[in-house]
């Protein structure tokens, strides 16, 4: 399913394999950068899998309900521990007025 934005363009659906391949980016540039968790600021172990609550996911800056034209957006995404990305919520995410989507994590 396609997020429809009030110009009446599309945004595809975040999910399956093109997910995966976001993931995979931010877990990569992360570990290479040695990047925090983008809500906790703490240390990620980038080893772990993302299916545990240490592991690296992918956070949107700026929350895909209030700003789903930048879903796809790289300088949108950031990483997080998963128990930091389920506790962020769904909706507005704290500090989405304030958080800058730039080109760097």
């Amino acid at each position: 399913m396609k997020a429809r934005l009030e110009t009446g363009a599309t945004v595809p659906a975040w999910g399956g394999r093109r997910a995966q391949d976001a993931l995979a980016v931010v877990k990569a540039a992360g570990r290479k950068a040695n990047t925090p968790c983008c809500i906790c600021d703490q240390d990620i172990d980038y080893s772990l899998p993302s299916t545990v609550p240490d592991g690296c996911t992918l956070q949107h800056l700026k929350s895909r309900s209030r700003f789903p034209h930048l879903t796809w957006v790289r300088s949108n995404w950031g990483p997080a521990h998963k128990r930091c990305n389920e506790s962020d919520g769904k909706g507005k995410a704290p500090g989405d007025d304030d958080r800058v989507v730039t080109d760097d994590f």
